[in-house]
């Protein structure tokens, strides 16, 4: 085998010198260039193994994310269903609950429909002097009610039998007991129409009556006051007949229809409908803007209708010149109480020079005549005698804040009473008059 060397020179000050490289030098560096190799192709194998592990890894996770959201979604579905069961028995629940009521309802109509058919029985065997056919007292399943029914028709027949036998000699009378058995059936009829429609009436109050209360205690407006007249206190001769004698002197024999007199009351009674109608059409109106109707300024704080002053130009007591009055004066006596005009949140209850001994509410966003968007409403109360409120404190519309007096700039016993509206004063009777006209004021 032929041996090979390289040889390398190298020139230096001392000469030129060789390095021999044989061949077996060649060979370990072959061979560990060889192991290297080697070892980097199962470095490289290893980590492309490791890659796939995590690959499939991956693949696995990605499968097991997606069937835990298959689940999930099975589970929100079966939530869906069981929300929709629940309501369904809820209202499976509220129906037998309308079945029951409904069942009781005709169990008593037909326990008062059979015991009037047990007295028109015996009316009957009494007219009749005979014996009937005995009763069943005890009706507790179908078949012995059927077969009570049977026993009853079968005495009406023989009461027809015997009706038919005597018809030639006793015409006029049984004419007559027709006539008044007829007459007897209207009466009880339109007994049962006017009571009724009393009850419908009744009902109609009662529903007025619940909307107006809930809409005054929402809004401040007392919608079923009524002005009472000062010149009616003489007592005068006072009557007239009424409706329903006009009808019944006009044509007698309506009062005796059912239909007409049902007719006519209903047409009387369409008032109460849509005063109705309108109640709760207004209601629902309010509920909705509830928080602005309880922060609007609807009632009087004081129990007094007279006023000494009113809002504008005016001639100053003090310096008898025309100036610019920012409120309205409330004749009153000094201690009478002054109330919150809504719900508000006390923002001054202090005194303030010429105000004397002065309120400052903050209502909040409220309704204003004349503009769509709600407004900001803040109340003043001057001259107070009392201050009965602290800073910060929240009141309800009606609220007791203070007493009457004559403090500050003033020649005596009134409140002074402002209405401030998105930071300028307006005129307070304006909230007053156009949300509660029934609260009339005059000027002394």
């Amino acid at each position: 085998m032929a041996n090979f060397s390289i040889i390398l020179l190298r020139e230096s000050n001392i000469g030129v010198q060789q390095y021999h490289f044989g061949t077996k030098l060649l060979f370990f560096f072959l061979t560990l260039l060889l192991i290297g190799l080697t070892a980097l192709g199962w470095k490289f194998f290893e980590q492309f193994k490791i890659i796939e592990t995590q690959s499939q890894l991956l693949e696995k996770q990605e499968k097991t994310q997606m069937a835990f959201q298959q689940r999930i979604d099975l589970y929100d579905g079966r939530e869906d269903r069981i929300s929709f069961l629940e309501a369904y028995v809820e209202e499976l629940k509220q129906s037998e609950h309308n079945s029951n009521v409904m069942f009781k309802k005709h169990t008593a109509l037909f326990r008062s429909n059979s015991q009037k058919l047990d007295e028109i029985h015996n009316f009957i065997c009494q007219t009749m002097e005979s014996e009937c056919k005995p009763n069943i007292i005890s009706r507790k399943n179908p078949q012995q009610t059927v077969q009570w029914l049977e026993h009853i028709h079968q005495d009406f027949l023989v009461f027809q039998q015997s009706l038919q036998k005597f018809d030639s000699q006793r015409r006029s009378v049984e004419e007559q007991a027709n006539t008044i058995h007829q007459l007897r059936a209207q009466l009880f009829e339109t007994e049962q129409n006017l009571s009724e429609h009393m009850e419908f009436l009744k009902v109609n109050k009662e529903t007025v009556s619940r909307l107006t209360k809930k809409i005054s205690k929402t809004t401040g407006i007392k919608l079923s006051k009524r002005i009472k007249n000062k010149s009616s206190k003489t007592k005068t001769g006072r009557g007239g007949p009424t409706i329903l004698d006009s009808l019944s002197l006009d044509s007698p024999e309506a009062l005796l229809s059912s239909g007409e007199l049902r007719n006519f009351l209903y047409k009387n009674s369409n008032s109460y409908d849509i005063k109705v109608a309108q109640l709760e059409d207004l209601s629902r109106q309010i509920e909705k803007n509830k928080r602005f109707w309880r922060h609007t300024p609807t009632i009087i704080p004081v129990r007094s209708r007279a006023l000494s002053d009113s809002y504008g130009m005016r001639t100053d007591p003090f310096t008898k010149k025309r100036e610019y009055h920012a409120g309205i004066d409330f004749r009153a006596r000094r201690g009478s109480k002054v109330f919150s005009p809504a719900d508000a949140v006390v923002r001054i209850a202090s005194r303030k020079s010429g105000f004397g001994l002065l309120v400052v509410l903050e209502h909040g966003r409220g309704f204003y005549p004349g503009r769509r968007k709600p407004v900001r409403y803040m109340t003043r109360f001057a001259h107070l005698s009392k201050i009965l409120v602290k800073r910060g404190q929240h009141l309800k519309r009606g609220d007791l804040l203070g007493l009457v007096g004559s403090t500050g700039r003033s020649t005596g016993p009134h409140l002074h009473y402002e209405v401030i509206v998105n930071g300028r004063r307006k005129n307070p009777l304006i909230p007053i008059s156009r949300f509660n006209p029934d609260q009339r004021l005059y000027r002394r």
